[in-house]
């Protein structure tokens, strides 16, 4: 008699061995990663991680939109990176304009021009360690890190050299660290431990004013010549 495979349970939190194939199948719709032949369902994240995320994401989203860099993702999609057989699902993604073709559909192949974690209490180790590792040999330009536990305010942002390591953005005299991979994109780390959050709208006035207002400008002629 010829057996049928059976899924593993969802048991959030543990490995469990498979395929690429079979985690595609098996993984549910949040966070999940398959690495070295295993793959993970992870636990719920907090609402304050969730809002943080939301924010920097919709922040990079409107600035991206605004100067047509490419594509945010910040709703759990699997990179794949050549280095590691591995399927990392990072808080954001962000891949440029040229970067778009490797999206699949389920998954990205290859680096990003950006990748941003917010810590929380089970992810410390894999984020600051073990993804850290992958990123920087799978070639993604910058590496921000944020604490999202209730209380904590640590931030680091890395970004690789000519040699292809991570090195420390040193910020500016105001605080602010400034993206190479996203062209005149600024961030301050201040903004993630306020209640409530910043107004992405008023942000991107300070970020890119002039070209912020040429963009809505250019939606709201848009609008009235419907």
């Amino acid at each position: 008699m010829v057996q049928t495979a059976t899924r593993p349970p969802l048991v959030r939190g543990k490995w469990y061995p498979m395929s690429w194939e079979e985690f595609l199948d098996w993984c549910d719709e949040g966070q999940s990663e398959w690495v070295d032949g295993k793959g993970i369902a992870y636990v719920s994240n907090s609402p304050l991680h969730i809002r943080r995320v939301k924010f920097l994401g919709t922040l990079l989203d409107l600035y991206m939109s605004v100067f047509g860099l490419g594509e945010v993702f910040f709703d759990n999609l699997l990179l794949r990176l050549p280095t590691r057989p591995s399927g990392r699902m990072p808080d954001i993604v962000v891949l440029g304009r040229d970067q778009l073709d490797q999206v699949r559909e389920q998954w990205a192949d290859g680096p990003a021009l950006f990748a941003a974690e917010f810590l929380s209490d089970e992810s410390v180790e894999r984020d600051l360690f073990e993804k850290r590792a992958e990123f920087e040999r799978g070639g993604i330009r910058e590496y921000p890190t944020i604490d999202a536990r209730p209380g904590r305010r640590e931030f680091r942002y890395l970004r690789l050299d000519e040699d292809g390591h991570y090195r420390d953005v040193v910020p500016d005299a105001q605080g602010r660290y400034h993206s190479e991979a996203l062209p005149g994109f600024w961030l301050d780390p201040n903004w993630f431990w306020q209640d409530p959050l910043p107004d992405v709208h008023r942000l991107m006035l300070r970020i890119a004013p002039e070209a912020y207002r040429a963009y809505l400008t250019s939606i709201l002629d848009w609008e009235a010549d419907e």
